[in-house]
């Protein structure tokens, strides 16, 4: 140790330092919200005190032996703790002792375990036990305080560790979730171009504003003289420059289709001056509905639109991450040297499709609530989109939301929103959906919990739909399906989930120009979406064939050894799915 530094930084939440065991317990522990709780506030300063006092140290052990019901009778956790650094100790001071055979003494004499007073057992027998228990603890108070020493007893210690844990090497986890299911691979063997698809994003909205979504143009390095690509400016009328190529708000839509003027007041101020102006819109909306024609999107949509336009605070960031990240797992591509001040990557952070095109549609608002009905307008439109030209102007959907099935009133698979799904899917766009994190639940009031069967939610019981459960970022093998990942079959009996992917963990963009780590079947959804968009962009015959494009994915995706209903087909594998073809 002589020279050496802890080495101790911090920010303004955490710090980071180098140290040994005893240090940790010796300075750190004592700093810590538990010591004061467990150790100070029970009144067992004097219990720490007295370790070291070899005559007073019977007592104590005998007091603590027999754990007694008093407010100075330790925890069970500090009693571990007695135990556990005790008993280190004594295993380090065995090491020293000058022989072999007294060395295994030794060791053989701290790894005793803690004897058990067995009830009913006669006087001298009891009396046997209490003796060996007491040297048990006797033996390991006194080993304790030689690491422990004054500094734990002191009162006046500020509080300021929370929590202490392993400064754990950490790398930008969606390169490794991408490595995962192969996509990596197989864009770079099949030179995959989904520049010509776009994907809907149905979630809480997309920054549009991001670098990781960017457009790019392609200049010449007046050093080297080759070609580079750079991402387009963000500034004024942006709408060049991003690849979402339109932002549209349905949490809207229930306002402003509603008759009762009264809630026209919950709008925008903007939308409640165009509504003002357009005094017969309402009535001609309700009147084509009555007569059984579609939405009028195209006198809806400027209500709707959230304009690519800084001028004027045109535009409107999505207040909630969800979508983001969602978007930044299936297109992100943000490289070196093109991040803000505040933030540094490690790697180049790409998405399973960084190339792909995004339509946002917002369905749930700052605070991530939402309802069906405005989800359900979200694909009505995008199934208008295509219905009104010659070529899918979207190729799929992607819905990392979960809905639970109301069983009283819908058979599971035929609630409005399953219903709405399997219309898309009818109109040849591919929909891929999170399965639910209904799979662990804790009960109330208590730590403990429960795995639940059958707790897919909708609308992943819809039949049609590509529906997706989570598994670990890079070691699926080892860890499986993740414990919160929803599970089959559903409530009437078909299999589900049809696959899984990466979504512990992932690493993905987040509105403000950041990155943020999240775990769900939502961030596994567009993992599945991404290797979707691969294979339409590398066969176009398969554009406009979801039940194909599902069939591929699930026959070549990899077997993890778990239960069907846990797993459904196996994990995704975007290249073996491209050389079946």
């Amino acid at each position: 140790r002589t020279g050496e530094s802890s080495c101790i930084s911090y920010n303004q939440t955490t710090v980071a330092a180098r140290l040994y065991m005893d240090e940790l317990i010796r300075v750190v522990l004592p700093m810590s919200s538990w010591w004061k709780s467990r150790v100070l506030d029970r009144g067992l300063s004097s219990l720490l005190a007295l370790m070291g006092n070899q005559k007073q140290r019977k007592g104590l052990a005998e007091s603590l032996a027999r754990k007694p019901d008093s407010a100075a009778a330790p925890s069970a956790d500090v009693e571990w703790m007695i135990r556990v650094i005790g008993t280190l100790v004594l295993l380090n001071d065995a090491q020293r002792k000058r022989s072999d055979k007294q060395r295994r003494d030794a060791r053989r004499e701290a790894c005793q375990p803690v004897p058990e007073l067995v009830p009913g057992a006669p006087k001298r027998e009891l009396n046997r036990q209490m003796s060996r228990r007491v040297k048990y603890f006797d033996d390991r108070l006194a080993a304790m305080w030689r690491i422990v020493g004054d500094a734990a007893l002191e009162d006046d210690l500020p509080w300021l560790v929370h929590l202490v844990s392993a400064n754990r090497p950490a790398a930008v986890s969606i390169w490794r979730s991408r490595a995962t299911i192969k996509a990596d691979a197989a864009r770079l063997l099949f030179k995959v171009d989904c520049s010509p698809l776009c994907w809907a994003i149905i979630d809480s909205g997309i920054d549009a504003r991001h670098p990781a979504f960017r457009k790019r143009k392609r200049e010449r390095d007046k050093a080297t003289g080759e070609a580079i690509e750079k991402p387009r400016a963000i500034e004024g009328d942006f709408r060049a420059s991003t690849r979402i190529i339109g932002t549209y708000d349905f949490t809207l839509i229930r306002s402003l289709l509603s008759a009762d003027p009264a809630d026209h007041a919950e709008l925008p101020e903007r939308i409640q001056e165009r509504l003002s102006k357009e005094k017969t819109l309402q009535a001609r909306l309700r009147r084509q509905l009555r007569q059984g024609r579609q939405v009028d999107w195209e006198t809806l949509l400027p209500f709707l639109e959230i304009k690519h336009d800084l001028r004027d605070d045109r535009y409107q960031p999505p207040g909630n991450e969800h979508g983001t990240h969602v978007a930044g797992i299936l297109a992100a591509d943000w490289r070196m040297g093109e991040e803000d001040e505040d933030v540094s990557l490690e790697g180049p952070v790409q998405g399973v499709c960084p190339d792909i095109n995004l339509l946002d549609l917002r369905v749930f608002d700052d605070k991530g609530h939402g309802d069906e009905f405005s989800v359900m307008a979200a694909m009505q439109y995008v199934r208008y989109l295509n219905s009104h030209k010659e070529f899918q102007v979207v190729h799929g959907v992607n819905l990392s939301m979960s809905i639970r099935h109301d069983v009283r009133n819908y058979a599971c698979g035929r609630t409005p929103v399953c219903e709405e799904c399997q219309r898309l899917i009818d109109s040849r766009l591919v929909v891929v959906v999170a399965a639910g994190n209904r799979g662990y639940e804790f009960d109330a009031g208590s730590r403990d919990g429960r795995y639940r069967s059958i707790s897919i939610t909708d609308p992943g019981n819809a039949e049609g739909v590509i529906t997706v459960g989570a598994t670990h970022r890079n070691s699926p093998h080892s860890y499986g399906v993740s414990f919160f990942s929803s599970r089959g079959p559903t409530g009437d009996g078909r299999m589900k989930p049809d696959l899984v992917a990466p979504g512990e963990k992932i690493e993905s963009c987040i509105p403000g120009n950041k990155l943020k780590r999240l775990d769900g079947t939502s961030m596994a959804a567009p993992h599945v979406s991404g290797a979707a968009a691969q294979l339409m962009a590398r066969h176009v015959e398969l554009i406009g064939e979801p039940a194909r494009i599902k069939a591929i994915l699930c026959q070549t995706a990899t077997d993890l050894g778990r239960e069907r209903d846990f797993q459904g087909a196996g994990m995704l594998d975007a290249l073996r799915a491209l050389q079946s073809i």
